[in-house]
């Protein structure tokens, strides 16, 4: 089955990584050499993406690496386990190794296989899950990367995406565990991954915190405009649509070089020559795509107003932002609770400083989404 022009909804493989390379190569090293990193910013930028190439580049080069998602888990049982098979595939080669064990698979040849693997790891009271309360479990699950780093002799990179959910699955005091566990581990580097970067900066950033200065915070740099020029055109080349410089600058100024914005304003596009059968992309297209890509993103774009909507304030800022307004001398209103309204659309990443009491939208189809709908507010 042919695959979409532009990826879209998920991690893009590794030809779609656009202009990332310089950081892929010093993510990998740092991470190789032992560093722990740190990466914070909202959703949708490409930060599963960039962990998920630099894991493969690893894996190539013979280390051991784990991948957890923890949006998916709601219990410390099944972030114990879901630790441990990531763990546990670097030998096996099955995802859910302890699945596979509890089903009876030990019990077959290739079961027996399996289980020859895993037995020298530690497994003192039955199977990982069996017989064993939550944090004796969880326990366990912090302590194996080092076990299996040192048995097979590898480095291992552990990700988390989306750290900030332990304390939704465990709570706070968890971090402390982790911590105790992973500052005295060798041969072990951990890659931290955060879409609510308030919560993850202070999470790493504050000297009150468990894992205060554990890792390298690291900024993901942004794509260059160049850099996205050469990538459209030759993937519009692809399919023998012909681009010029003019239509392509103009995508990127409405979608502000967002990864994730521009390639669904791209693929609008693009569904939209192919509909009108036409082999030419000008700027009447772009303007179709982008009226197409805001009516998909609306769902997406209302679900955050709502949910910063409960901030006092906050619909007031960002509606002065995105007519131009500046921040203090532009808007009515306590100073005070503009403030905090300003602060937390900052660590939400909804917004960025540009200049004194100046602030620019993360994401530009944002600020167009807001200004199509101000009448309704």
């Amino acid at each position: 089955m042919p695959s979409r022009l532009f990826p879209l909804g998920g991690p893009v493989s590794e030809k779609d990584i656009v202009d990332r390379e310089d950081f892929l190569l010093s993510l990998g090293i740092r991470l190789i050499e032992g560093q722990s990193i740190m990466l914070a910013g909202p959703r949708r930028i490409g930060k599963t993406s960039l962990a998920l190439e630099v894991l493969r580049r690893l894996k190539t080069k013979d280390s051991y690496v784990a991948f957890i998602d923890l949006f998916r888990y709601n219990t410390k049982k099944q972030l114990s386990l879901a630790i441990i098979d990531a763990c546990l595939e670097n030998r096996s080669g099955i995802s859910k190794t302890t699945a596979a064990l509890k089903d009876g698979l030990k019990r077959i040849a290739s079961g027996a296989r399996l289980t020859a693997k895993i037995q020298d790891l530690e497994f003192e009271v039955g199977l990982p899950g069996e017989g064993r309360d939550d944090d004796e479990l969880f326990n366990y699950a912090l302590r194996l990367p080092e076990i299996l780093a040192k048995k097979d002799k590898k480095q291992i990179v552990v990700v988390f995406d989306e750290f900030q959910e332990v304390i939704r699955i465990a709570g706070e005091d968890t971090l402390k565990v982790m911590r105790s566990y992973f500052q005295r581990q060798e041969g072990v580097s951990y890659l931290f991954l955060g879409s609510k970067e308030g919560m993850m900066n202070t999470i790493f950033g504050d000297k009150r915190q468990a894992f205060y200065r554990f890792a390298t915070i690291l900024p993901i740099p942004p794509i260059p405009t160049d850099a996205w020029k050469e990538y459209l055109s030759s993937k519009y080349l692809e399919k023998r649509i012909a681009v010029n410089e003019r239509t392509i600058l103009e995508i990127l100024d409405l979608s502000g070089g967002h990864p994730q914005d521009t390639m669904l304003l791209c693929s609008e596009i693009y569904y939209a020559l192919i509909e009108a059968g036409e082999a030419t992309l000008t700027l009447d297209f772009v303007r179709t795509g982008y009226t197409r890509a805001l009516l998909t993103l609306s769902p997406v774009f209302d679900e955050l107003l709502d949910e910063l909507g409960k901030v006092a304030n906050v619909r007031h800022v960002l509606i002065g932002i995105a007519k131009g307004l500046r921040i203090y001398s532009g808007l009515s209103g306590n100073p005070n609770e503009i403030k905090r309204a300003v602060d937390t659309l900052v660590s939400r990443a909804v917004i960025e400083k540009s200049s004194r009491g100046s602030y620019n939208f993360v994401e530009p189809m944002l600020k167009h989404y807001l200004i199509e709908k101000i009448d309704v507010y």
